[in-house]
């Protein structure tokens, strides 16, 4: 039975208030072609603190980095001609001149980690939003994860009480799967929507899982009027890789489209990206952790390996590599030993290889910090 939960809440913090911070890196005028981010993982953050690395990279290899404070799997968002980056108490929108402004939230917007991927743009580009995870309740009943959007210049957070397993949405609405605490293999479909400060959520039944485990291999995506994502169970010794196909308002019982099957005795089949996935009229491309690009037709439900990163051979780099989709074409960001160099390839959808950027100063201004890849974006191609 479908539970419609309409909160149009009042948040938890009314607007934030913008002001300089006064830094203002060299961008040289130009708007970034991508980005990178790194940044500690919570055992290595030292009191709340942390540290991460934000690169804005030109069409030439240059760099720019941005240093501030660390935030465990959080995501870098587009807007206009800027870039927002959250900080446990802080927004930045970083703008094209080089100005970095900062907006404060309210204690109770305060983050500890994000949920990987989980950030976007709703209202035409003019609205964002991000999805951090962050504690068990005090009776230790239910999840509270937090939900922080907004516009250029006005900032609202809010509660949402589930754990959630990966997010999306479609332009208009954001979506997430979440799993219950007592039993965790019963999972919710959930769909919100923001207008203004205010929030309404409604929660439904997804299904009950009789797998042994399960966890989402990509993001949700938009396609017409169904979410579609990659999600892997463990059944017995193999590793069954599925599509799931899920309405919008969840009005029929999703599909399951059975994809790949994997030895379960390692994790090495799974990229650790959930921007792995891309849709391309009713063709849904993704890659796996071995470097193979697949495309699933989804009205004929047939699957085909399209092709294999070039020279790429599964090694230990597992937080030092990503893929990103954009505009029918395949970027994927690693760093290279035979060149000891970070680079950004580029591949068309039909595998045709089309070019390397190389980052050779990357590695240098890392230095020796304990940080973790966790956003790679091309901007503007």
């Amino acid at each position: 039975m479908k539970l419609v939960f309409a909160l149009a809440l009042m948040l938890l913090a009314s607007s934030c208030t913008s002001s300089s911070s006064g830094e203002k890196p060299k961008l040289g005028g130009t708007s970034p072609h991508a980005i990178v981010y790194y940044s500690t993982d919570l055992p290595n953050e030292r009191i709340g603190d942390g540290l991460s690395y934000l690169f804005l990279i030109d069409r030439e290899g240059k760099l720019t980095k941005i240093k501030k404070r660390g935030l465990e799997l959080n995501s870098i968002i587009p807007f206009g001609p800027s870039l927002l980056l959250n900080q446990k108490e802080q927004l930045l929108t970083i703008r094209k001149n080089g100005d970095i402004q900062t907006a404060s939230y309210k204690k109770d917007c305060t983050v500890p980690a994000g949920y990987g991927q989980s950030s976007g743009k709703l209202s035409d580009g003019k609205a964002y939003y991000s999805i951090f995870n962050g504690r068990f309740s005090e009776d230790m009943k239910y999840y509270i994860s937090k939900i922080r959007w907004g516009t250029e210049s006005h900032h609202y957070c809010q509660d949402i009480k589930a754990y959630i397993e990966t997010t999306g949405d479609d332009g208009n609405h954001i979506y997430f799967l979440s799993s219950d605490i007592a039993d965790p293999a019963k999972k919710s479909f959930h769909k919100l929507s923001v207008q203004g400060e205010r929030m309404t959520h409604d929660q439904s039944f997804l299904e009950k899982s009789n797998a042994e485990g399960r966890f989402m291999f990509t993001k949700l995506v938009g396609h017409g009027n169904d979410m579609i994502g990659i999600y892997a169970d463990l059944v017995g010794n193999k590793v069954e890789l599925n599509l799931m196909q899920i309405h919008k308002d969840n009005k029929v019982p999703f599909k399951k489209h059975p994809l790949l099957q994997y030895e379960g005795n390692n994790s090495h089949y799974y990229f650790f990206n959930k921007d792995s996935i891309y849709v391309n009229n009713e063709q849904i491309y993704f890659v796996d952790g071995y470097g193979d690009v697949y495309v699933y037709q989804l009205q004929q439900k047939k699957l085909e390996k399209k092709f294999h990163l070039k020279d790429y051979k599964r090694e230990s780099r597992l937080q030092d590599e990503m893929v990103y989709f954009r505009n029918g074409h395949l970027y994927f960001y690693r760093f290279n030993e035979k060149v000891k160099s970070h680079q950004i390839e580029t591949y068309n959808l039909q595998g045709d290889f089309k070019s390397t950027l190389l980052l050779p100063d990357l590695k240098k201004e890392l230095g020796r910090d304990s940080v973790f890849l966790y956003d790679f974006k091309v901007v503007h191609p």
